[in-house]
């Protein structure tokens, strides 16, 4: 498996959408809100025209909505823009990566000629991160998922704060709108950035939308090292079309908290499967060994179901899937083709 393969490999080889029932990508299943579609299509014959450079609406909707200063904010054709210009204008020598994680860490800091230390949590210790010991370690800089993809764990802020006293830390928080807690940006320092992605909880992976956050000196910086119309015209629309939505928002925290809980236990039903306790839209699972897993991919594959191999995380293996959250109609044909093929494994 490619290592650096990601979720939602809808497509076939010749680069037609296949109609999967898609749990290998983290996103909201809600889909798309009626006033991201509303402005999609009332806006859709301005994409003859460039978009707006300063991206105006857009950052005074992000301003509003999150409550940070516009002469903070980078804004991102996705989150994972940020790790590559991060990397490529800071330059850090070293960057210390817990694993598992997201791989485009890894990546973006291999894109600028960074070192790269993994810090290897443990399975049998439900991935928790031992923020001592990672103080003992020495790098340029830290990046951090909050929660953590796939293992869903959330640092706390004082964890945050520590690490920020010996590294730059750049922090991913681009789940963090599935949960009602509070938000790194809110304590930044010259020492914290924090990135976040509007594509998964606005259902808009295809448009490419999300934003990060620094000290002023640092997000001037990086501004001007990005392209000027990294963030299109569409997307720019639905950005602000979405930001409005505080409905939809809160639509999906009900959702979530519901069907996270249900999906689990259900899961947990399932001899042999360990299940590790979702924080945010998706749940990581551990199987007996590599071949039932390899076999449980197969038969879902066979039934037009993805669901996420996570071979290729760094410090995970053949034994682990991740699963999405999806509605509680998808999750059931899920657990009815789980039960039909871990039977027969």
């Amino acid at each position: 498996m490619e290592k650096f393969q990601h979720g939602g490999q809808i497509y076939d080889e010749f680069g037609n959408a296949v109609n999967f029932l898609d749990f290998s990508a983290n996103i909201n299943p809600l889909g798309l809100s009626e006033k991201i579609s509303e402005t999609l299509t009332e806006n859709f014959a301005g994409v003859v025209n460039y978009p707006d450079p300063n991206a105006t609406e857009l950052k005074n909707s992000i301003s509003r909505r999150y409550k940070v200063s516009q002469e903070n904010l980078i804004l991102l054709n996705g989150a994972a823009e940020f790790f590559y210009l991060f990397c490529n204008v800071f330059r850090p020598k070293k960057i210390l990566i817990p694993v598992p994680s997201f791989s485009e860490y890894e990546r973006a800091a291999k894109s600028s000629g960074a070192e790269v230390e993994f810090f290897f949590t443990k399975a049998e210790e439900n991935f928790q991160l031992d923020v001592k010991k990672l103080l003992e370690k020495n790098a340029d800089c830290i990046i951090l998922g909050r929660p953590n993809n796939p293992t869903g764990n959330l640092i706390s802020i004082e964890e945050i704060l520590k690490l920020a006293e010996k590294f730059s830390v750049v922090v991913d928080e681009s789940f963090i709108d599935f949960l009602p807690i509070e938000s790194v940006r809110n304590f930044l320092t010259e020492k914290i950035f924090v990135v976040q992605s509007l594509t998964k909880i606005f259902a808009i992976p295809g448009l490419r939308l999300g934003f990060a956050v620094a000290e002023k000196n640092f997000a001037e910086k990086l501004n001007f090292a990005k392209d000027v119309w990294n963030v299109n015209f569409l997307a720019q629309k639905a950005g602000v079309a979405a930001l409005s939505d505080e409905k939809f928002l809160q639509d999906t925290r009900n959702w979530l908290e519901v069907e996270k809980k249900y999906f689990a236990e259900k899961l947990r039903e399932f001899d042999g499967v360990k299940v590790f306790e979702p924080s945010v839209n998706f749940i990581l699972i551990q199987l007996e060994n590599k071949k039932i897993a390899e076999n449980i991919l197969e038969k879902f594959r066979e039934k037009n179901i993805l669901v996420r191999n996570c071979e290729n995380f760094t410090g995970l293996g053949g034994r682990f899937l991740r699963l999405a959250i999806r509605s509680r109609e998808e999750n059931n044909l899920l657990l009815k083709s789980f039960s039909a093929i871990i039977t027969n494994c």
